[in-house]
């Protein structure tokens, strides 16, 4: 049944003048109140309770490159229908983030900053739920390790193998043996004091810090969206992410790096021990573990040339990486 944006719209107190699909369960809302994004959610309930109280507390914190969701008639920052969950913010007006452009990249990265100066301490509304990964991270180093070393293994069993399978065992023991050393570098750093104080503070984190979840205004300013997987964690590993998806396409160019990270000092210092776990978390495989994993486990319908492309991509770059590596251990962790 196709679904009908008004069901929703009635529950809330402005009048509605144009609706227009942006994208799969995306509407934008021409209101009375000024232009609305009606968003349907893939989250749980309990998940979008967490959503709406990280927003609040980083407008109540002051933090305002934000769209907090608007409350219906009945003061719910959600509406529910037919098994679906919907929600209302505020379109923001500007164009998509290139971290690729330098003003762009500056902007979000300022922002990044001022988020995590506000994104600890926060009260949750009831029924609000989210996962914390304070002290899970070496648990799941060491299990990612264990599922590159089991594809290897099943691989090496086969008598036929498809031509990924072929590629991979090509790469498996200089990815396994990176992995390994990020998940020995993870057991002796200072994580696990960083994911007590962390804990201590509450602090949550954005977790999936792309350009297409910044949005530049016409100020320059950059504001954050889409926050359907925040959850509890180390401010450091956005940061590592705003690094990794800015470097993964350029060679690894060290200069980038420290451009987002002198950056980030300006607005939210680092201290000593991050810049060691941030080392760690470079290492690791992630693309390759996430590649093999979706291919091994079925968890994506790419064809075979998709997988092997998205593989070599993850491999690539694997020498200059390793140089980007030294230098940011010679810059940031002597």
């Amino acid at each position: 049944m196709r679904f009908d944006p008004l069901l929703v719209l009635k529950e809330y107190p402005f009048r509605v003048k144009d609706i227009v699909q942006i994208k799969d369960g995306v509407f934008m809302v021409d209101t009375d109140a000024g232009p609305m994004c009606l968003k349907q959610s893939d989250r749980n309930e309990g998940k979008v309770l967490f959503i709406y109280s990280v927003l609040k507390h980083l407008v109540d914190s002051g933090f305002t490159k934000v769209s907090l969701p608007v409350l219906t008639e009945k003061g719910s920052p959600l509406v529910k229908l037919e098994g679906e969950i919907y929600s209302i913010t505020k379109w923001i007006h500007g164009v998509n983030c290139d971290f690729h452009r330098q003003s762009h990249l500056a902007a979000a990265t300022q922002t990044l900053g001022e988020f995590h100066l506000v994104s600890k301490g926060l009260n949750v509304l009831p029924g609000g739920k989210a996962r914390a990964m304070y002290y899970r991270w070496p648990e799941v180093f060491q299990e990612r390790t264990e599922d590159l070393k089991l594809f290897k293994y099943r691989v090496q069993e086969k008598v036929w193998r498809t031509d990924f399978e072929k590629k991979y065992l090509q790469y498996a023991d200089e990815i396994i043996a990176q992995a390994e050393r990020a998940y020995d570098g993870l057991s002796k750093s200072q994580y696990l004091r960083l994911a007590e104080e962390a804990e201590k503070q509450g602090t949550f984190t954005h977790r999936d810090v792309a350009d297409r979840n910044f949005i530049i205004a016409r100020d320059g300013q950059a504001y954050m969206i889409d926050f359907d997987y925040c959850r509890y964690d180390l401010r450091l590993t956005d940061l590592v992410r705003l690094v990794e998806r800015t470097l993964k396409d350029d060679s690894w160019e060290p200069e980038k790096a420290d451009f987002i990270i002198n950056r980030y000092n300006k607005v939210a210092p680092l201290e000593p021990n991050e810049y060691l776990v941030m080392q760690v978390f470079f290492q690791f495989p992630q693309k390759a573990w996430r590649v093999c994993n979706r291919y091994f486990n079925k968890k994506k319908r790419w064809q075979e040339e998709g997988y092997i492309k998205k593989l070599k991509q993850a491999v690539k770059n694997t020498d200059s990486k390793e140089k980007f590596i030294d230098c940011f251990t010679e810059q940031y962790c002597r």
